[in-house]
């Protein structure tokens, strides 16, 4: 087996883990996410029995809306997810902040970060 099939072979591992913690810990079958989410019950099923090797993106994200979840994390190995974890923390950091700030602050903060976007595209 080279190195690809078998990081598709962890990935898809941990993809069906992930899945079947989330839906354990939420107390659903795969037929209530399957309506939950509009995602095919045979789609679920080969998720959880890794019989699918790239599940399309779209069902993947309806998945983890369905359970308020980053993407990422039903495709990132542990070490992956902590960071996306973390990361997902600073936002929310960054976030708080800029609430916190006056409604003049805010709008000179976006009008400079609307000035560097625009100026990123030129």
């Amino acid at each position: 087996m080279d190195s690809e099939a078998r990081h598709n072979c962890r990935m898809n591992e941990h993809m069906s883990k992930e899945l079947a913690r989330l839906m354990k810990e939420k107390g659903i079958s795969q037929s209530g996410l399957s309506r939950a989410t509009g995602v095919p019950q045979p789609t679920i099923n080969r998720i959880l029995s890794q019989v699918t090797q790239d599940p399309r993106r779209d069902s993947l994200v309806s998945i983890a809306n369905y359970f308020g979840v980053p993407t990422e994390t039903l495709y990132a190995n542990p070490a992956q997810k902590k960071k996306t974890q973390k990361n997902g923390k600073a936002i929310e950091d960054v976030f708080n902040r800029i609430l916190s700030l006056s409604k003049a602050e805010r709008a000179q903060l976006f009008s400079l970060v609307a000035d560097k976007f625009n100026e990123d595209m030129k």
